[in-house]
């Protein structure tokens, strides 16, 4: 067996349970307990299930089943429509709450439901991880009404099964607000003996394939020769069969940084999107939250980014030059709009992300329209400034929407007429 290089429990994983659901039964108090599903166009009753409530999943009712056969399952299902504005908003708050504990150099966002964060350097302050980890699983519920399950441990991968591991033992439905720690000593008697497909980074394919090969466990996969995933996986059989024996050192790398003159930030979406204008919603955050480490950052970028998976995670990148260097949140959100309608209407999209580079100091922006251009200025920065004291929820922007709207239209009127 591999040997571990570390035995503190300091890493944590926080996965918010059904969250599109979640977050809907949240801020209406008159859903909590009722079967909801949040699904496209539920009017017509057609699309698929985006996520199902606890309640639902009971019904039987699963991630990306057809809307008509949910409804089957469960006749008295609420059906709402997806609201990624609200999902990015309460997922911003909730990891306000984790950075409450730890800087956020130590915390790193996967995707909108799920972080995590490593409290190595807060123990002195709020005590020991787990005690911290329950305090933050407490203040998400009571202030903003999400569950959340955590797993702890000493690496990324395990802390990962962790917040998987408990489950309704009769449907395998995963427990909302589960807490769970797993130890090096837990190897053999908590993940070894789980399914193969249990490990995060095994697809169903991988899952055949491995199964094919006799390997049906964890405890399977860790004991198989390394040499043998390595000639049938390549580099990825080598790290199956690193973290099915619990070494993982991966650090927790925040998305949201400075490297190499770039600043970035992307989002992993639970489920894919497939209508623009929900897309367009996740990039106004986005840009709204790369023009505001922009003017932290005191500089401007001359190129944009923006990045987009498919359902498949195979990626593509638009970009574009500015004339001139910008660290205005709305030219960064109009921009990238341009680059985001190069990618094919109706394909899945499962992460978008925004990168500024070419950062520079110490640059006035010149403009014909200098006054609106400075007036802008001002805004975005007296924005920053309430958002500091005050907290980032305290204000949202929505005025881009409009002209949103209009491409969008344009764009469809177009595209019926080919």
């Amino acid at each position: 067996m591999l040997e571990h290089k570390s035995k503190d429990f300091d890493i944590v994983l926080f996965d918010a349970n059904s969250y599109y659901a979640s977050c809907h039964q949240a801020v209406n108090p008159e859903l909590k307990g009722k079967p909801l599903l949040v699904a496209g166009d539920p009017r017509n009753r057609t699309g698929i299930v985006l996520t199902a409530s606890y309640e639902a999943r009971l019904c039987g009712i699963k991630t990306a089943m057809p809307l008509f056969q949910a409804l089957k399952l469960c006749p008295e299902a609420v059906v709402l429509s997806p609201d990624f504005r609200l999902y990015l908003d309460l997922s911003e708050k909730m990891w306000r709450i984790v950075e409450r504990y730890t800087d956020e150099n130590h915390i790193e966002r996967v995707s909108v439901d799920e972080c995590f964060a490593n409290f190595r350097g807060s123990h002195l302050l709020f005590g020991s991880t787990e005690e911290i980890a329950r305090r933050v699983q407490k203040e998400i519920l009571e202030e903003l009404g999400l569950g959340i399950s955590v797993g702890i441990s000493y690496c990324k991968i395990l802390a990962k099964l962790a917040s998987d591991y408990q489950r309704d033992p009769k449907t395998r439905i995963k427990l909302p607000r589960s807490f769970t720690i797993i130890a090096p000593g837990d190897l053999e008697s908590k993940v070894w003996p789980l399914g193969v497909g249990e490990l995060s980074g095994i697809g169903k394919q991988t899952e055949k394939q491995l199964e094919g090969m006799g390997i049906r466990t964890i405890g399977d996969l860790a004991h198989v020769s390394p040499q043998v995933l390595r000639k049938r996986f390549g580099i990825y059989g080598t790290k199956l069969h690193e973290w099915a024996n619990g070494c993982d050192d991966r650090p927790v790398t925040p998305e949201d940084h400075v490297k190499d003159h770039s600043i970035g930030r992307s989002i992993t979406l639970p489920q894919d999107i497939k209508d623009p204008e929900q897309g367009a919603e996740v990039l106004l955050f986005l840009a709204d939250s790369v023009g505001r480490k922009i003017r932290q950052e005191e500089t401007k970028a001359q190129t944009l980014t923006v990045q987009v998976k498919d359902a498949e995670f195979k990626t593509r990148t638009y970009s574009t030059t500015l004339f001139e260097p910008t660290d205005i949140t709305d030219v960064i959100y109009q921009e990238s709009l341009k680059l985001f309608e190069k990618w094919p209407l109706g394909k899945p999209i499962r992460l978008l992300g925004i990168t500024a580079s070419r950062l520079q100091k110490g640059i006035e922006q010149l403009s014909l329209f200098q006054e609106e251009v400075q007036e802008q200025t001002e805004l975005d920065r007296t924005v920053d400034e309430i958002r500091n004291k005050y907290g980032s929820e305290i204000l949202m922007r929505g005025t881009q929407y409009l002209s949103l709207s209009r491409k969008l239209a344009v764009r469809s009127s177009k595209d019926k007429q080919r």
